[in-house]
């Protein structure tokens, strides 16, 4: 069993959802991401999704495409990503759940990636861009190192799609609760709740968090009724971005994640 599935059960035993939060590697700086890291660690959250920045980022919004520029200025390569999580990993004990594009992984080299990940301590991987029809010999792959592979469905993803997606998926599924991009958004709750219904009754021990557009306490208190747990991204990096320079950002950060997920 992976590690994402262990916590899952864990948190099931604990009658928990999950809650996970979305910082993108070397941002505002290699330096902070890594005490950023150690705080998440510290605030009680259940997974911390580390994204890889990419030139291209096809599902992003402003807030984190700016953000993965800024990372990208840092020097935010991958070699670097796998430096500072070979960096952290005795300190921490949150599973760490990296989100990436395949281009990054392809450059790299599949193998080595996992590899890199599996030794890193990474629990898992989610590739925005890898289709299920392309995946098969990359989740061979993972498997070899235990690591999870997370899929996506969205709104519009057809019934038969969902069912091979649950198929392949480990850990949990990713559920886009809005269509378009990353960012602060107004969701439609009793669409959402359909939704996850639908997939339920397809696979009624299937883990489903849901990400994209949740950006505040209220929101995820609601989603989380209906899900196993509720992905928070551009809200925690607008907010790092306008605070960083504070000096009490440390403990300021602490306290915000901590009031924003305070037992959902």
């Amino acid at each position: 069993m992976g590690r994402i599935k262990e916590k899952f059960c864990e948190l099931k035993k604990k009658k928990r959802k999950a809650f996970i939060i979305f910082v993108p590697f070397g941002f505002p700086t290699i330096g902070l991401f890594e005490k950023i890291i150690k705080i998440l660690d510290n605030t009680g959250i259940d997974f911390i999704e580390v994204g890889l920045p990419f030139s291209d980022p096809l599902a992003d919004g402003v807030i984190i495409q700016q953000a993965n520029q800024q990372a990208l200025k840092e020097g935010a390569t991958t070699k670097r990503l796998f430096s500072s999580l070979n960096k952290l990993k005795k300190h921490l004990e949150t599973p760490i759940i990296i989100l990436t594009y395949y281009n990054p992984v392809y450059v790299f080299g599949v193998r080595k990636f996992l590899e890199a990940c599996y030794r890193s301590g990474v629990s898992g991987v989610m590739i925005v861009d890898l289709p299920i029809e392309e995946a098969s010999s990359y989740i061979k792959e993972a498997k070899r190192y235990n690591l999870e592979t997370v899929f996506f469905i969205t709104p519009t993803t057809k019934l038969e799609r969902i069912k091979r997606i649950i198929s392949l998926s480990q850990g949990f599924i990713y559920y886009i609760s809005v269509t378009g991009i990353t960012g602060p958004k107004k969701i439609t709750l009793s669409e959402l709740f359909s939704q996850l219904k639908r997939i339920r009754r397809l696979r009624g021990d299937i883990n489903i968090c849901v990400g994209f557009g949740i950006h505040k306490k209220s929101q995820a208190q609601e989603i989380i009724k209906e899900s196993d747990g509720v992905i928070i991204g551009s809200a925690v990096v607008r907010y790092i971005k306008n605070n960083y320079f504070k000096k009490n950002f440390e403990k300021e950060f602490s306290s915000y994640i901590k009031e924003l997920c305070l037992r959902l």
